[in-house]
C-alpha cells in the first residue's frame, strides 16, 4: 500500500495541498468525496472543493461504503477526502447521538475504517485527507467525544500505515514522520 496522509485543521488547505499531490503523481485519478450537502453552508463548501480540483478526474461521491468507491475506473491514485466526513457519516448511520459509543464498539469501527482505507488503496497510490482532532478542545457532548476519539486513533493508525504524511496549518505543508511515532 502507498499511503500519504495529509492532516489539518478546518480551512487549513489540506484539500488543496492533497490535490496538488495527487496532480503531481500524474496519471488519472480517482477522486472520493464524503462530504454531504445537509445545509446551503455545507453545499458551498462542497461546491469550493469542486472548484478546486482537476475537471477531468473521475469522481465518485461516497459518503459511507469505500468499498464502492474503490471499485469505480482504474486509476492510478485515489483521493479520499475526507476520512473524517466518512468517519462521522458512518457514526450517523450507526445511530448517531441516540447509539451507545462504548470502547469496544468504537474499536470495531476503527478497525473497521483501517482495513477499509487499505482496501482502496491496494495496487495504487492513496492520498487521504483527514482533521486533526488532537488540537482542538475536549467535545462537551458524549457522542462529540466519541468521534473525536475515533477521529483521533483512526488518523493514528493511518499515519502508522503511511510512506509520508503532513500536517497542513494556515497553508503551510509540515512533514511528518509517521513511522517514527508511538504504536
Amino acid at each position: 500500500m502507498a499511503l500519504t496522509l495529509v492532516l489539518g485543521g478546518i480551512s487549513s488547505g489540506k484539500s488543496r495541498f492533497a490535490v496538488g499531490r495527487a496532480e503531481a503523481a500524474g496519471g488519472d485519478v480517482l477522486f472520493v468525496a464524503t462530504g454531504e450537502a445537509s445545509d446551503p453552508e455545507m453545499e458551498e463548501r462542497i461546491a469550493a472543493h469542486r472548484r478546486e480540483r482537476p475537471s477531468r478526474w473521475l469522481l465518485v461521491e461516497e459518503p459511507v461504503d469505500l468499498t464502492r468507491a474503490g471499485r469505480a475506473g482504474g486509476a492510478a491514485a485515489v483521493l479520499l477526502d475526507s476520512v473524517d466526513g466518512w468517519l462521522a457519516n458512518r457514526m450517523e448511520r450507526a445511530g448517531g447521538s441516540a447509539a451507545a459509543w462504548g470502547r469496544d464498539r468504537l474499536a470495531a469501527l476503527e478497525a473497521e475504517c483501517a482495513s477499509a482505507v487499505a482496501e482502496l488503496a491496494r495496487g495504487r497510490r492513496l492520498i487521504a485527507v483527514s482533521s486533526e482532532v488532537g488540537l482542538s478542545p475536549v467535545p462537551l457532548h458524549p457522542y462529540g467525544r466519541a468521534f473525536a476519539d475515533a477521529l483521533g486513533r483512526v488518523n493514528q493508525r493511518l499515519a502508522a500505515l503511511s510512506d509520508e504524511a503532513f500536517l497542513v496549518v494556515a497553508g503551510v505543508p509540515v512533514p511528518l514522520h509517521p513511522r517514527g511515532g508511538c504504536r
